[in-house]
């Protein structure tokens, strides 16, 4: 799995004050222009992983933190403990259990094409992606991005949408091999000034350091 599936952090709100419905173009606006107004956020995730070839799903739950340009920090566990670090440069992957990290240059896991790429700065949805509304239930209105390029590699994105704020409080990341990760988040607080040291990781003794190939 692809570093950025873990990443489809915390997506955090989506504002706006009307109570009517809006066209798909006008909802991707709102969505980017939050987000654009927010340097830094924090979030509790649950995650599942359904890995339709094994027949499996996997849960895991935590925090998550993320610092605009490119540093984000996500504390998971379920069964074991899981550590993943950005610090706009670089790509930490830990995993305690194991003493080993894998390291990753950051731009090669974050590309403008990735699902997630507009949360970590480094892409925009109307440059990047085909959005369209995708569906609603009670209250929610679900829209889909479809990267414009590279489609088969990287995935698709859904995200559900609060009808009457338009806060983003799920997302769905479907891979290319059909494997499907489902992310909830709440008690999101934005703009807190989270400091840069949050987003730092210092390899501990005694753990193995691998190099990710390009592309990972």
């Amino acid at each position: 799995m692809t570093a950025w599936c873990w990443a489809v952090l915390a997506l955090a709100a989506v504002a706006a004050e009307s109570h009517k419905d809006v066209s798909v173009d006008e909802l991707v606006r709102r969505v980017q222009a939050r987000f654009d107004a927010t340097s830094d956020f924090t979030a509790d995730v649950k995650q599942e992983l359904v890995l339709v070839g094994a027949g499996r799903t996997l849960t895991a739950q935590g925090t998550v933190a993320f610092k605009r340009p490119g540093r984000m920090r996500w504390a998971l566990h379920n069964q074991e403990e899981q550590l993943i670090v950005a610090d706009g440069t670089t790509l930490w992957l830990y995993q305690p259990e194991d003493r080993q990290v894998l390291k990753s240059p950051f731009q090669s896991a974050f590309r403008s094409s990735s699902p997630i790429s507009f949360l970590s700065g480094v892409g925009k949805i109307e440059e990047d992606f085909t959005a369209s509304l995708d569906g609603t239930d009670q209250g929610h209105v679900f829209l889909m991005l479809v990267p414009r390029h590279d489609e088969g590699e990287v995935g698709q994105l859904r995200l559900r949408v609060e009808r009457r704020t338009y806060d983003i409080v799920g997302a769905e990341v479907r891979h290319p091999l059909g494997n499907l990760t489902k992310l909830e988040f709440s008690n999101v607080r934005r703009n807190t000034n989270l400091g840069d040291g949050l987003f730092r990781f210092d390899v501990p003794a005694g753990v193995d350091i691998i190099e990710a190939p390009i592309g990972y």
